[in-house]
C-alpha cells in the first residue's frame, strides 16, 4: 500500500518496544501499527514469531505507561545492519488502544488518528 493510499498516516517516532526479552525501538507508529528496528545479529531470536507472523509487543509511551499489543507481521525488510519489521495491531491488553490513541493525538495530532466510523442514519419517509 503506498503512503497515499494508507487508511491511517504514520508518524516518525522512536518509542521503546520490548518483544520477547529484546529491547527494541519503533521507527514509526500509527493508530493501526508500527515499524520496529531489530539488529540483524538478533533476528534469530524472533524466528518463532516470524514463522507464526504474530508478535506480542510492549510499547513504552512517553508518559512511561506500557501498552501491550498482539501484532501481525506485515513485512520484514533488511536495512543495513538491522531489519525493519512492519506490524499491524490486532488487539491490546486492557485500555492500551485508548492510551495509544491519546498519545498519538497529543504528540502527532488528530490527522494521524483513524477516520471515525461512519454512522448510518435512518431516513424518515412521510
Amino acid at each position: 500500500m503506498t503512503p497515499e493510499n494508507r487508511r491511517v498516516q504514520r508518524f516518525v517516532k522512536r518509542l521503546a518496544v520490548t518483544v520477547r526479552d529484546m529491547d527494541l525501538y519503533t521507527t514509526n507508529v500509527s493508530a493501526s501499527g508500527m515499524q520496529i528496528a531489530v539488529p540483524a545479529m538478533r533476528m534469530f531470536e524472533l524466528t518463532t514469531d516470524l514463522e507464526a507472523r504474530l508478535m506480542n509487543a510492549n510499547i513504552t509511551l512517553p508518559n512511561r505507561r506500557c501498552v501491550t499489543a498482539t501484532c501481525q507481521v506485515a513485512y520484514v525488510s533488511q536495512y543495513g545492519d538491522e531489519y525493519l519489521i512492519g506490524l499491524h495491531f490486532m488487539n491490546f491488553l486492557d485500555d492500551g488502544f485508548q492510551q495509544l490513541l491519546r498519545f498519538i493525538e497529543n504528540d502527532a495530532g488528530p490527522k494521524f488518528l483513524p477516520a471515525p466510523k461512519r454512522v448510518r442514519t435512518a431516513s424518515l419517509s412521510s
